[in-house]
């Protein structure tokens, strides 16, 4: 088991990140400035530079498949490649933690699974006693800093082509609602968790402070990195980024964009060629043969 020490970065390392990588100006000054805005630019730098994307995963040869190092993680995120909310959220934990934010790992469970999601909880940012939820590890658009601060349910966001809330059931719990016709393929596979216009996505329990340790021993959470079928099974062939703010998706055999006046483009792949067009395109991060392994791994057809 990998100790906590593994999982840090200097600040030095933290700020080569939001300027090199992310492309944040100024980030030291941002920070100083005001923290809440700062912490939504780096949220939404990481949906646009860092995918949230199974390809990599899928790739693998099945003898190399594990839970990443801390090391694998700062790799995967440091060179753009991304991955999933295990990757995504653990660094993004790293990160406030080497920039001095009181960080928290906590526990989301979803789609009748316990621990399938790394959530991040902020504690005192704007006052004493205070609670932010820090989310970039999903491939939904929460694409901002969410106060965890009323009484029964938030305000609704719109963010890219999603409408979401948040509520919470007095014990700690959040439960994270899309608006049920922005997830529509995904409620319905799940009816039991609509709750009229309101999908029920994840139970956050932003109470339940834990390490990272806490993922390693989730049975899901391990079979998500494990095992090539039921990843595709329950995620896919993905890959999805939302650059300026707009979504950018490769999911199986379809592109999936949205335009400036923020209406859902869908393309149909017509042959591999365009497939791998389409990730040297909008994903020229991952080299031609781990696309070709995904898919062959995947055993990709064209409907």
């Amino acid at each position: 088991m990998a100790s906590t020490d593994e999982y840090k970065i200097t600040k030095e390392e933290a700020f080569h990140f939001l300027d090199n990588v992310l492309q944040i100006e100024s980030a030291e000054m941002k920070l100083k400035a005001n923290k809440v805005k700062f912490l939504e630019d780096v949220i939404k730098a990481m949906h646009h530079h860092i995918p949230y994307q199974t390809i990599k995963r899928i790739a693998m040869p099945d003898e190399e498949r594990r839970l990443p190092t801390a090391a694998g993680i700062k790799s995967d995120i440091t060179s753009k490649l991304g991955g999933l909310c295990y990757q995504l959220q653990i660094f993004s934990w790293m990160l406030l933690r080497a920039l001095n934010f009181d960080a928290h790992l906590v526990p989301m469970d979803g789609m009748r699974r316990e621990n399938i999601h790394v959530g991040i909880v902020l504690k005192d940012l704007t006052c004493q006693g205070s609670k932010h939820l820090f989310e970039v590890g999903t491939s939904l658009p929460t694409h901002r800093l969410v106060p965890l601060h009323f009484d029964q349910g938030s305000p609704e966001y719109n963010d890219s082509c999603m409408t979401y809330r948040f509520i919470h059931d007095q014990n700690g719990t959040f439960i994270f609602q899309p608006r049920v016709s922005s997830v529509s393929s995904l409620a319905t596979k799940y009816p039991e968790l609509i709750d009229g216009k309101w999908f029920s996505f994840g139970f956050i329990h932003t109470e339940q402070t834990v390490l990272v340790s806490h993922f390693d021993s989730a049975t899901y959470m391990r079979k998500l990195f494990t095992n090539v079928d039921e990843l595709f099974c329950f995620i896919g062939l993905l890959c999805v980024s939302y650059p300026n703010g707009r979504l950018v998706s490769i999911k199986n055999s379809k592109l999936t964009l949205v335009d400036e006046a923020n209406q859902m483009q869908h393309f149909q792949f017509r042959s591999d060629d365009d497939f791998l067009e389409a990730f040297q395109r909008y994903f020229p991060q991952y080299p031609e043969s781990m696309i070709r392994a995904a898919m062959k791994n995947a055993q990709f057809k064209l409907p």
